[in-house]
C-alpha cells in the first residue's frame, strides 16, 4: 500500500499534470482561432484594395465631372459611367451625390488651405510691414500656391464652381476650412498694417479677391496661353502667371497715395446733401 506522502505526491502529480493539459490546450484553441481569424483577415486583403481602388476612381471621375459640368449638371450615373462602376457600387459606397460632392471638395479644398495657412501662419510671424518680407511672403505662397493648381488642373474650376452653389449644406468644407484662415490672415493684417495703409480697404474681402484672381488664372489656361501666344504647359506661362499675381497683390496690399476719398462715397454724400428727408431738394 501507498503510505500517506506517497499518496499526496500521487495527487499532486495527476493534478499538475491536469492543469498543464488543461493550458495546453486552451493555448492550441486560441492559436487556431488567431490562425483563422488572420487568415480570414488575409484573404479580405484583396477585396479591400478592390474596393479602395473602385472609391478612388468613384472620386476621379466625380472631380473630373464636377469641374466640368458643375454640381447641378452632373448625374450620379454620369459618374458611375465615368468610374466603370454600377450606379448601385456608386450608392454604396457614397450614398448619394450630395455626399460625393463634400468628399471631392475635402480632397481639393483641404491641400489647398494646409498650404495657404502652413504659409499664412509663417507670415503671422514676421514684421509684414518690411515692404521686403512682404514681398518674400507674397512670392514663397504664389510659388508654391501655382506650382500645386498647375499640377491639379480641375481645383481652380471646382473652386469657381463651388461659389455658385446656392445649397448651404454644399458650402459646409469651404466654410469650415478655407473661410477661417482667409479670415484669420485678414485680422492679422488690421493688427500689423496702419490705419492709413488699409484706408478704404476691407482686408478680408482683400484676401477673397486675391484668392479669385489667384485660381481665375486657372479656370480656362489655355485661352490665357492662346491670347498670350505662349504654351500652356512651357515653364515661360506659369512664370508669367505667378510675376502677374505677385505685383498685383503687391499693388492690393500697398498704402494708395491719394487722399481722395472713395468716388463712391462722395456720390453717396453728394445724394443725401441734395435731398431733405421728405426727399425734396433743400
Amino acid at each position: 500500500m501507498l503510505n500517506s506522502l506517497e499518496c499526496f505526491i500521487f495527487f499532486l502529480t495527476r493534478t499538475v499534470d491536469r492543469d498543464i493539459n488543461r493550458m495546453i490546450d486552451s493555448s492550441y484553441q486560441m492559436l487556431g482561432a488567431m490562425r483563422a481569424t488572420l487568415g480570414t483577415w488575409g484573404a479580405d486583403m484583396p477585396e479591400l484594395r478592390r474596393s479602395q481602388d473602385t472609391w478612388e476612381r468613384i472620386l476621379e471621375s466625380a472631380e473630373t465631372l464636377f469641374a466640368r459640368q458643375g454640381y447641378s449638371g452632373t448625374s450620379t450615373r454620369q459618374i458611375a459611367a465615368g468610374a466603370d462602376v454600377s450606379i448601385q457600387t456608386l450608392q454604396y459606397h457614397c450614398g448619394g451625390k450630395k455626399n460625393l460632392y463634400k468628399a471631392v471638395l475635402e480632397r481639393t479644398v483641404i491641400p489647398v488651405t494646409d498650404l495657404i495657412n502652413r504659409y499664412v501662419q509663417k507670415m503671422l510671424e514676421q514684421d509684414l510691414t518690411d515692404e521686403r518680407v512682404l514681398e518674400e511672403s507674397v512670392a514663397r505662397i504664389i510659388d508654391e500656391l501655382f506650382d500645386l493648381l498647375q499640377a491639379k488642373p480641375h481645383y481652380a474650376p471646382l473652386f469657381y464652381r463651388q461659389w455658385l452653389v446656392q445649397d448651404p449644406d454644399l458650402r459646409n468644407v469651404e466654410g469650415e476650412n478655407l473661410i477661417p484662415v482667409l479670415r484669420n490672415w485678414a485680422e492679422e493684417m488690421e493688427t500689423q498694417f496702419d490705419e492709413e495703409r488699409l484706408r478704404g480697404t476691407n482686408p478680408f474681402l482683400l484676401n477673397m479677391s486675391m484668392s479669385w484672381i489667384f485660381w481665375g488664372l486657372f479656370v480656362q489656361p489655355s485661352f490665357l496661353a492662346r491670347y498670350m501666344g505662349i504654351d500652356p504647359d512651357s515653364p515661360e506661362f506659369l512664370r508669367t502667371l505667378k510675376d502677374h499675381a505677385w505685383e498685383m497683390t503687391l499693388r492690393m496690399m500697398g498704402q494708395r497715395r491719394s487722399s481722395s476719398p472713395s468716388p463712391f462715397r462722395k456720390r453717396e454724400a453728394k445724394a443725401r446733401t441734395k435731398k431733405s428727408p421728405t426727399g425734396k431738394k433743400k
